[in-house]
């Protein structure tokens, strides 16, 4: 079960009850804040947002059991290792964080060790600092970090994530993504980050186009290739999830056209993962009938 937090401002204790928990999707945070993880790095917010980078806070606590289940899906440090400072990607746009927002807890809950506990609320759920690569964040008070994203005065449940879009809008990322693929095709979406850059395409040695978009019974992935690559594609919907996708197939360097059926599909938004070699690009269509 869920444990809930109260952040109460007494100007706005009598709203409480008619206000949302959180911001709407889609509000623009408008003045930075501090963040600094275990090691005393500290980051600030609108210094990421403006070099590009979208941020992911991960609002848990160390005796959460779905905080804890969410965390061992790694779904976090595996997008961090692709898109972060030192990631895998040429883009390098995502910043991730685990944000322990009990302010009781301590190194020890961190750390997993039971006996050292002195979280008020509960035991710890287990190691959070071992294999994690994404920063960790345990700050003595977590009100300035939470209050970007929770209504003052509301409670609400953990663990909460969301990503800061590097134009400063922030949307809330369901906990039930928790492969990387999906991870990054939400975020896409909701950040505009698809298609990719024209000079990361013009690195990655092709060129593409899908279209017509909106789409009603079929689209059309339009593909020109410096060299001759093996290609394949997944079709998934904003909750990560692939609802079509192709064996790998081998094409000739220059114009190649890929079909995909929509027809199947219910109205709404969907990203194509597009595979050429070992690059892959998002890109969102909207299927509409």
């Amino acid at each position: 079960m869920k444990k809930i937090f109260l952040f109460s401002m007494l100007a706005l204790a009598g709203l409480a009850s008619k206000a949302q928990i959180y911001y709407p999707d889609g509000t623009t945070i408008t003045s930075t804040v501090a963040i600094t993880d275990i090691n005393n790095v500290t980051y600030d917010l609108f210094t990421m947002t403006n070099q590009g980078k979208h941020v992911i806070i991960d609002l848990s606590a160390t005796w959460c059991g779905p905080c804890w289940s969410y965390h061992q899906s790694k779904v976090l440090d595996h997008y961090y290792d692709k898109y972060g400072p030192t990631g895998t990607s040429p883009l390098k746009d995502g910043m991730a964080f685990l944000y322990e927002v009990d302010n009781s807890s301590t190194m020890p809950d961190l750390q997993g060790n039971v006996a050292g506990s002195t979280s008020q609320t509960g035991p710890t759920q287990g190691d959070w600092i071992t294999g994690t690569t994404h920063p960790i964040c345990n700050p003595a008070n977590a009100n300035s970090v939470v209050l970007k994203f929770v209504q003052p005065g509301q409670s609400y449940g953990v663990p909460a994530v969301f990503v800061v879009c590097n134009n400063r809008k922030l949307y809330k990322i369901s906990t039930g993504i928790t492969d990387e693929p999906g991870l990054r095709s939400y975020i896409t979406g909701v950040c505009g980050l698809a298609p990719a850059s024209a000079t990361e395409v013009m690195d990655l040695g092709f060129t593409y186009d899908i279209y017509p978009n909106p789409a009603t019974e079929a689209t059309t992935i339009h593909l020109n290739l410096d060299n001759a690559s093996t290609v394949s594609y997944a079709v998934k919907n904003s909750m990560g999830q692939t609802v079509t996708n192709t064996v790998k197939q081998d094409l000739n360097s220059g114009s190649n056209k890929i079909d995909i059926s929509t027809a199947n599909l219910a109205n709404g938004i969907y990203f194509v993962a597009l595979q050429v070699g070992n690059r892959n690009i998002n890109a969102r269509i909207l299927v509409q009938h």
